[in-house]
C-alpha cells in the first residue's frame, strides 16, 4: 500500500475540496477512537460474557453496538465532553443506531439506502450517493450487513481509508464481535474492507449537511426540521420548525423556487435542497470569518497599549490564588501625593513647573490615595509616574515634598482584577474570599474616561451612598477622586431621583451586568452573598473605618489569556441564548431554562456559535478566536520591544 500519511492527507485534501472543512477528522474521531484502540484484545468470555454488554443492559449479548457506544461514553468521561447521543447514538442494536443516524440527517446508505429505496445525493454539488460512492472519514460509524436478511447485523469504527496503486480504496475500522471475521471467542480488533465490499450498508458520519434526500408533503423527521430551520434563517419561513413538512413549508418552498428561478413544485427537491444547502455554507462561513477579523481587529487596536504596559513593567500576569505573591504585592509601600484625596495635582513636563496639559482628564494624580512610581530625582522636584483617568500611563514632574510614603495595612489587602472582573479579597496573606464586581465601560460615548483607572490605591474615606442619574448606589468607599468602591447600583423610576431612596430599586439590571465592564469608572460588587457568606455589606461593615487597605486594580494589557483544551464542555441555551456558559446550571440563567445544553468550547468556533458571547456569572473563558487573535498581539509587542515574555 502507499504510504499511509500521505493517502490520508490527499484523501483529506480531496474530502475538504469536495465538502468543504467540515469533512475533516476532528477532536471527536480522535477521542473515540483513542477510547476504541485502549480497547484492543479485549475478549468475550467462553460463555459470551462482555463488560460492554453489561453496561449496554446484556451481559451475554451480542455487543458489537454496546462496544461502540461503550467507547464513545469511555470518552465523554475521559475527555469531558458529551458526545454520546448528540454526535454518536446510545445505541443496542444496529438498527436503532442507523436509524439514529438517519433521524439526524448524517447516514450516508451505500446503492441508494438498506432497502434501495432512499436516493440520497451530496448537498454540495447535487452528485448521486450511488454514482460517486462516499469515502469515509476517520471517527465515522460503518453499517454491515452479513446475513442478506434485509436488517444489519454489525457496526465499528472507522480508524482510516488508503489507497491501492490499483485505485482500490480499503477502510481500516475497529470492532467488536465480529463473527465473520473472528477469531472465537470474539475480540475487539482491527479489521479492513474493500470499500466496495458488498456487506457494506452504509456510515453514519460526522459531517452535518453532507448528503440530502429529497423531501415532499407529509415527510417528518429531523430533516424537516433543518429544512424548516434553513428556510427561517434565509427568510422565507416563521412557523415553528416542527419536522412535519406542511403546507406552511410547501408555501415557503415555493417562495424560494421562485425567488431563486426554480421549479415553482414545493417539493424540497435535489436542486432547491442543493441551492439551500450553499445559501445556508456560505452564511455560515461568513459568519465565522467574521467573528475572526473582528476578533484579530479588536486585538491589533489594543497593541500600543499593551507594549506600553509591558514597557512599564507595572503589572504582568496576574494568579489571585498564588497567596505568597499576591500578598507581596499587597504589602510593597505604596507612594502617594502628600495632598487632600479630592485635589488634583497637575504634572510638569519639567523640573520647572509648567503644567503639560490643560485636558481635563488627564495631566493630573489625585492625592492621598493614588499610588505613583518615582522615576527620577531632579533639583528636589520628582519624576512619577501612574494611571491617569483614561487608563493611560502618564509621567511628569512635581514640585519638591509632594510625595510620602504610606506603609499599608498589615490585615488586609484587595485586588481588582479587570480581566476576571472579580474582586479577591485577602488577609493576612490568605485569600479570603473572590467577589463578582463591574469596573467601568470600554464601550460607548464616553468609553476612555468611563474606563476605570489601573494601579494601586488606598482605600481613603467611606463616602455612603450616592446618585448617579437614576442609579442609587449605596456604601462607596472612595480610592482615586471620583473612583469609589461601592455596592452594585439599584434602578429607580420616577419622581426619587435626588431624594431619599426607599425599598422599590431595581437591582437586576446592574446585578446582570456584574462580571463584566460596565460601570462609569467606580467599582461596583455584588450585593448578595456569595458561598462564603461575603458581599460588598460585609465590606463596608468590616472595612470601611480601617486605614490604609491597599487596593490593586490589576490592568489586563499586556496579560495572555489563558487557553482552553477544545475538548472542555460548554453549554448554551437552545431557545435563543445569547451566551455560553462554563456551568450547565449557571446561576445567571433563569430556572426553566436549566439543564443549559452541552458543546465544547472548539465548537465556539462553528457557526451557529459565532454570535455567543462568555457568560460573566460563571466566568465562562474568552472565545477561542478572541484568545488566539489577543495572545498574538501580546507575543507581537513582546517581540516589537525585543523583550523575551
Amino acid at each position: 500500500m502507499k504510504n499511509i500519511a500521505a493517502l490520508l492527507f490527499a484523501l483529506c485534501l480531496a474530502a475538504t475540496m469536495l465538502l468543504g472543512t467540515g469533512a475533516l477528522a476532528d477532536d471527536r474521531a480522535e477521542m473515540l477512537i483513542n477510547a476504541a484502540v485502549s480497547q484492543l484484545g479485549y475478549a468475550a468470555s467462553r460463555g459470551g460474557y462482555t463488560k460492554y454488554g453489561e453496561w449496554g443492559g446484556k451481559a451475554y449479548g451480542e455487543w458489537c453496538s454496546e462496544f461502540v457506544s461503550w467507547c464513545v461514553n469511555f470518552a465523554d468521561e475521559h475527555y469531558g465532553t458529551a458526545m454520546l447521543d448528540s454526535v454518536y447514538p446510545m445505541q443496542t442494536t444496529c438498527e436503532h443506531g442507523a436509524q439514529w443516524f438517519k433521524d439526524q440527517g448524517r447516514y450516508v446508505a451505500v446503492n441508494g439506502g438498506i432497502l434501495g429505496k432512499e436516493e440520497q445525493f451530496y448537498l454540495a454539488d447535487g452528485v448521486s450517493v450511488k454514482e460517486r460512492p462516499y469515502i469515509p472519514q476517520r471517527g465515522d460509524l460503518i453499517y454491515i450487513e452479513w446475513y442478506k436478511y434485509n436488517r444489519l447485523d454489525h457496526v465499528g469504527i472507522v480508524e482510516f481509508v488508503t489507497q491501492d496503486e490499483d485505485g482500490t480504496y480499503y477502510v481500516h475500522t475497529i470492532e467488536g464481535n465480529n463473527h465473520i471475521l473472528g477469531p472465537e471467542p470474539t475480540v475487539v480488533a482491527r479489521y479492513v474492507y474493500r470499500l466496495d465490499d458488498p456487506s457494506i450498508r452504509g456510515y453514519g458520519v460526522l459531517q452535518e449537511g453532507l448528503v440530502g434526500t429529497e423531501l415532499a408533503m407529509g415527510a417528518e423527521g429531523e430533516a424537516v426540521v433543518n429544512l424548516q430551520k434553513n428556510l427561517k434563517t434565509l427568510g422565507f419561513y416563521d412557523g415553528d420548525c416542527a419536522g412535519k413538512l406542511g403546507k406552511g413549508t410547501v408555501t415557503a418552498i415555493k417562495k424560494y423556487q421562485k425567488a431563486r428561478g426554480l421549479t415553482e413544485s414545493g417539493t424540497a427537491d435535489q436542486a432547491t435542497m442543493v441551492s439551500i444547502s450553499g445559501e445556508i455554507a456560505k452564511r455560515e462561513a461568513e459568519a465565522e470569518d467574521k467573528a475572526r477579523q473582528k476578533a484579530e481587529r479588536e486585538a491589533r487596536e489594543n497593541l500600543e497599549a499593551t507594549k506600553a504596559a509591558i514597557a512599564a513593567d507595572w503589572f504582568g500576569e496576574f494568579d489571585p490564588y498564588d497567596e505568597e505573591a499576591a500578598w507581596a504585592r499587597l504589602m510593597q509601600d505604596i507612594t502617594v501625593l502628600d495632598v487632600d484625596q479630592k485635589e488634583r495635582i497637575y504634572l510638569s513636563d519639567g523640573p520647572n513647573g509648567r503644567r503639560k496639559t490643560n485636558d481635563e482628564h488627564r495631566g493630573f494624580f489625585f492625592g492621598a490615595s493614588v499610588g505613583v512610581k518615582v522615576l527620577d530625582e531632579q533639583d528636589g522636584w520628582s519624576k512619577i509616574q501612574a494611571y491617569n483617568d483614561y487608563d493611560e500611563l502618564e509621567e511628569g514632574w512635581v514640585r519638591p515634598g509632594r510625595l510620602k510614603t504610606v506603609t499599608p495595612n498589615p490585615t488586609w489587602g484587595m485586588i481588582i482584577d479587570k480581566r476576571t472582573q472579580r474582586l479577591y479579597l485577602y488577609k493576612e496573606g490568605k485569600l479570603l474570599t473572590e467577589l463578582l464586581i463591574s469596573t467601568g465601560t470600554t464601550k460607548g460615548q464616553n468609553e476612555d474616561f468611563c474606563e476605570t483607572a489601573s494601579g494601586d490605591f488606598l482605600l481613603i474615606s467611606a463616602t455612603g451612598g450616592f446618585w448617579s442619574g437614576n442609579l442609587w448606589c449605596d456604601q462607596a468607599i472612595r480610592f482615586n477622586g471620583g473612583d469609589l468602591l461601592h455596592m452594585v447600583p439599584a434602578v429607580y423610576y420616577g419622581d426619587i431621583v435626588g431624594g431619599t431612596p426607599d425599598d422599590t430599586g431595581d437591582y437586576r439590571i446592574c446585578e446582570s451586568a456584574l462580571g463584566s465592564r460596565a460601570s462609569h469608572g467606580c467599582v461596583r460588587v455584588q450585593r448578595e452573598k456569595n458561598a462564603d457568606g461575603y458581599n460588598h455589606q460585609w465590606i463596608w461593615n468590616n472595612l470601611r473605618s480601617e486605614k490604609n487597605i491597599k487596593i490593586i486594580v490589576w490592568d489586563d494589557d499586556g496579560r495572555r489569556l489563558p487557553e482552553t483544551a477544545g475538548n472542555t464542555p460548554m453549554y448554551y441555551n437552545p431557545d435563543g441564548g445569547e451566551m455560553f456558559h462554563a456551568d450547565q446550571y449557571c446561576p445567571g440563567v433563569k430556572s426553566r431554562y436549566l439543564p443549559l445544553t452541552k458543546t465544547t468550547y472548539a465548537a465556539l468556533e462553528s457557526y451557529p456559535f459565532t454570535k455567543l458571547t462568555p457568560c460573566n456569572a460563571c466566568a465562562a473563558p474568552q472565545r477561542p478566536e478572541v484568545v488566539r487573535s489577543w495572545n498574538a498581539v501580546i507575543d507581537q509587542a513582546y517581540e516589537e520591544l525585543g523583550m523575551t515574555p
